[in-house]
């Protein structure tokens, strides 16, 4: 791992920064030969991390592998690499894609500018939906299963959509309980009511959605879009 970091060339500009949070930005990564699109995410390392033994970068890769196993999409994770008091975890870039907030922010006002990809949004959501029932059958409470955090991609037949910015999920050998898979469910940014229900009879198919998911999710959303209200009112400049 000694000296990966010489091997990635950086664009002019650096990528795109978050202030008081990590900084992105593409990258080519040298190896072998070839010159790999990537993506290298620059997190800051804290106090927390050093107490736990263990970076966001080095979680992060740890975590990509982990899904990978069981059959999860999210970018090849190339490296991880700690340097002092930052943290870099390099993955692939998946090229052609885009946010799944394309399709969100569209579907809350017509006025936004339209995905790049042909897809509906009645396909991505119902993709959404059975990708939670993969990754929560299979041991993954996500934590942070918002819309930044799913890309979408051209796939054979649909959508495929990708798993980004791991660091803060946790994978176990067992599926995830209901009180975190409802956790899960209310974070992606569908505000209305018939949203939540199609990408819930994605997530439950082939039997019908149980009464208490779309309640315990409609709750949880409400909760997050407060919460959400009021950390913007608080930190305007991590708007």
């Amino acid at each position: 791992m000694k000296g990966a970091e010489d091997r990635l060339e950086f664009p002019d500009g650096g990528g795109c920064v978050y202030p008081g949070r990590h900084q992105v930005a593409d990258a080519l990564l040298h190896r072998g030969g070839e010159a790999i699109p990537v993506v290298v995410k620059k997190i800051r390392v804290t106090w927390r991390q050093r107490l736990a033994g263990k970076t966001k970068g080095k979680r992060s890769y740890e975590t990509a592998l982990a899904l990978l196993g069981k059959g999860i999409q999210t970018p090849e994770p190339l490296l991880f690499r700690d340097l002092g008091d930052e943290s870099w975890f390099v993955a692939r870039r998946v090229e052609s894609s885009e946010q799944i907030r394309c399709w969100f922010l569209q579907r809350d006002d017509p006025a936004n500018p339209a995905p790049g990809l042909p897809f509906s949004f009645e396909q991505v959501v119902a993709g959404l939906g059975s990708l939670a029932r993969t990754l929560h059958d299979g041991g993954v409470f996500y934590r942070d299963f918002s819309d930044g955090n799913v890309l979408v991609s051209s796939g054979p037949g649909g959508p495929s959509l990708w798993l980004v910015d791991l660091d803060r999920a946790r994978v176990s050998p067992r599926s995830v309980g209901w009180w975190r898979r409802l956790r899960d469910l209310s974070r992606p940014g569908l505000n209305r009511r018939g949203d939540r229900k199609s990408m819930l009879a994605s997530y439950f198919a082939p039997r019908p959605v149980p009464w208490w998911a779309e309640g315990g999710v409609s709750f949880l959303r409400a909760r997050v879009r407060a919460w959400n209200a009021l950390k913007r009112a608080l930190r305007p400049w991590r708007s």
